[in-house]
């Protein structure tokens, strides 16, 4: 290949890369205008309501009313160990036994967009399982990931775990 070739070739690589720098430059610029945008105060204000709404939604024992507040496609991933496989089997597949509570505790909650937020912190479900006196209570870990529908915001995923977050489980 002569000197003229190889030039060309190694300069036409070139703009292809700054092209290509240039283009991601001006997504990650049109990105944090969105970012700009988001009013996380409003966002949060949404999501506290929603996560109020869950926690009356179950203690109302409404698995419908608990559907309304979650986006189409929404995958939820429950802790797994045997306690809550027993609550799951008392709950006849429900979301949840009759007769539970859910008490959420948020330790962090992010507007990553005007479309997207996410949630973490801490749960504690009480049911009491049949033939059972006493009352039980599970804690979790959970994560999950927010969606604004344009019907507001609904949950879209989450994971949880039964072991605590790193700063402990918090004190009632």
């Amino acid at each position: 290949m002569s000197n003229t070739s190889q030039l060309v070739g190694r300069t036409s690589s070139l703009l292809i890369a700054i092209a290509f720098v240039a283009i991601l430059g001006a997504c990650e610029g049109e990105s944090s205008r969105q970012q700009g945008a988001v009013e996380p105060s409003a966002i949060r204000a949404e999501i506290d309501q929603l996560r109020s709404e869950y926690e009356a939604a179950v203690a109302k024992g409404a698995p419908d009313a608990i559907a309304t507040l979650l986006a189409d496609g929404a995958v939820m991933v429950r802790p797994g160990a045997p306690d809550w496989d027993a609550m799951a089997e008392a709950a006849s597949g429900a979301p949840f036994p009759p007769g539970a509570k859910i008490t959420i505790t948020p330790i962090e909650v992010v507007a990553l967009s005007r479309e997207w937020a996410y949630e973490f912190g801490t749960s504690v479900t009480t049911y009491t399982p049949g033939g059972a006196d006493k009352a039980q209570q599970l804690r979790d870990t959970y994560l999950i990931l927010f969606r604004n529908t344009g019907d507001g915001w609904k949950a879209y995923r989450e994971v949880a775990s039964s072991a605590p977050p790193p700063s402990g489980w918090p004190t009632d």
